[in-house]
């Protein structure tokens, strides 16, 4: 069922694109990085998305004001964090959530809310790109990128009733190459 986790946060995801979340009772995080929460001792984390360098998020056409640690409620799924940042201006058609876990790709790929696509090449990684099952259009698309302790889901999607102004994979695709320096390997 661990693989399932993701499908349910991203389905909830797409149920959720006009919503935002709040950051009440978050701390704050220093000029150059997002939101994140203190680590304590004790049983392995998950990678926090929110560490990605706000200057990172801004230089890959995302709005950082947009910023929601648990967009969906992925943090109630233990071994899950995540972050979700809109496009800014002419990105505004969508937003990314990048998910962070302990699990594998290949429990990830047990999900039967995902549809696997190719495998590609991002920065020398290899990755896979996926699917929503249930989306009738081409609404969004996924890439999972294996870590050496667990995985990282970037995750976009159409906002409401926007229109598509680009393709999804190649979007996400390029949020991927963005992010890669900050990512765990």
């Amino acid at each position: 069922m661990s693989g399932r986790r993701i499908a349910v946060a991203c389905s909830a995801v797409l149920l959720l694109t006009g919503c935002a979340g709040s950051t009440n009772g978050s701390p704050v995080a220093s000029e150059d990085t997002s939101t994140s929460a203190v680590a304590a001792p004790g049983p392995r984390e998950p990678f926090d998305p929110c560490t990605i360098p706000k200057s990172a998020v801004t230089a890959s056409g995302l709005d950082v004001s947009t910023e929601r640690p648990d967009f969906a409620g992925i943090t109630t799924y233990p071994g899950w964090k995540g972050c979700t940042w809109d496009g800014a201006a002419l990105n505004g058609w969508y937003y990314v959530a990048v998910l962070s876990s302990l699990e594998s790709i290949d429990e990830l790929l047990l999900s039967p809310s995902f549809v696997r696509g190719a495998e590609v090449s991002l920065m020398g990684r290899t990755a896979v790109q996926l699917r929503h099952a249930d989306e009738l259009k081409s609404l969004g698309c996924a890439v999972a990128l294996g870590t050496a302790d667990g995985l990282i889901v970037l995750d976009l999607q159409k906002k409401g009733s926007r229109d598509l102004e680009g393709e999804p994979c190649a979007e996400v695709n390029r949020h991927a190459v963005d992010f890669d320096a900050y990512l765990p390997k």
